[in-house]
């Protein structure tokens, strides 16, 4: 008779808070029990009880470890490895899931050295068609090449998924989830790094991937004339600086704000693009973002079939009088 495959995934709810994490990847672990013929517990952990039943139930996860711990209260890859370490130890799930965000990258391989198990960062996609040897995926060499990445060992594999190549499916009615509750009492010892204060993140230097709003600036942007009007835009609108492959190929802005299939997809709620023609290379990366506002002085350019409002115009005449507009507007209390 075959095992049950038990699939894991630590959906990173903190303070019975969701981050973006969470709903790509409880439905990337429902798919994946689906194909496998295998079961999902989700892995919560804090420092008291908190409501993560309707995420849960919502993307069809209807079981949850629930670690409970003081030393728990702040995410910290070296507090949840010693929570919840004992537990893999003992239960060997098939596969533990993890968000390939900073604390998913610092966590999954503490655990798979510890373990001495395989694990797989900044996986795309994972292939079923063989269950007993799955083949895994990620994007390689500035996104140019796809490696196939394949398991050797029998243990429990690790897997760190981007959240914005997940998918987030609800399901139509939600599951009712059983939870364990454990005390895994972790030794203050073992912990080195300490959770001190949270900073806001600095916009602009924000990854684009994480930004809230975004102003990118293609071609038709990056001139040394308009390169400085759009970075002075992002300061008022408190965004991060994007740009597409020509620009970077010119030297204009640096390669960590390329954004596109072969750079990084974004979800903001809004993003502003200027002067980009919208090629599919780099629409395929903005798609999940909330609203698009686009400008450009081609009138058919294609980035405007995907764009919820723009104009066809010269930046050289909207950036002045849209820089001071905003101004005027916060002197006059109309935005803060």
């Amino acid at each position: 008779m075959t095992k049950t495959r038990e699939i894991w995934v630590l959906p990173e709810i903190s303070g019975g808070e969701a981050g973006k994490t969470a709903p790509g990847l409880l439905t990337e672990a429902r798919h994946i029990a689906a194909a496998s013929g295998g079961n999902v517990t989700a892995l919560i952990l804090g420092d008291k009880p908190q409501d993560y039943e309707d995420t849960l139930g919502r993307y069809g996860i209807n079981r949850a470890l629930v670690f409970e711990d003081p030393l728990l209260r702040y995410p910290a890859a070296e507090a949840y490895a010693a929570a919840i370490l004992p537990r893999i130890q003992a239960d060997k799930p098939w596969l533990l899931l993890l968000g390939d965000t900073p604390l998913g990258r610092e966590l999954a391989p503490h655990l798979a050295a510890r373990l001495e198990a395989g694990c797989v960062t900044g996986g795309t996609r994972i292939d079923f068609t063989q269950p007993d040897s799955p083949r895994c995926y990620r994007y390689v060499c500035g996104g140019q090449l796809e490696e196939e990445v394949c398991f050797e060992t029998d243990g429990t594999k690790l897997v760190t998924m981007p959240p914005d190549w997940l998918d987030a499916a609800p399901i139509p009615r939600k599951k009712r989830v059983s939870a364990e509750i454990i005390k895994p009492k972790v030794k203050a010892g073992d912990i080195r790094i300490k959770h001190l204060e949270y900073l806001p993140a600095d916009h602009r230097s924000v990854d684009v991937a994480e930004a809230d709003t975004i102003v990118a600036a293609g071609m038709g942007a990056a001139t040394d004339e308009l390169l400085p009007l759009v970075e002075e835009l992002a300061e008022l609108l408190e965004g991060a600086i994007g740009t597409t492959r020509p620009v970077i190929d010119a030297g204009k802005l640096p390669r960590e704000r390329l954004i596109g299939q072969t750079g990084k997809v974004v979800s903001p709620a809004f993003y502003l693009a200027l002067g980009i023609s919208g090629a599919s290379h780099h629409t395929g990366g903005i798609q999940a973002s909330g609203q698009i506002v686009a400008v450009n002085r081609d009138p058919r350019a294609p980035i405007f079939a995907g764009a919820d409002a723009g104009a066809a115009a010269d930046l050289k005449d909207i950036l002045p009088k849209l820089i001071e507009r905003i101004k005027t507007a916060r002197e006059n209390g109309e935005i803060v």
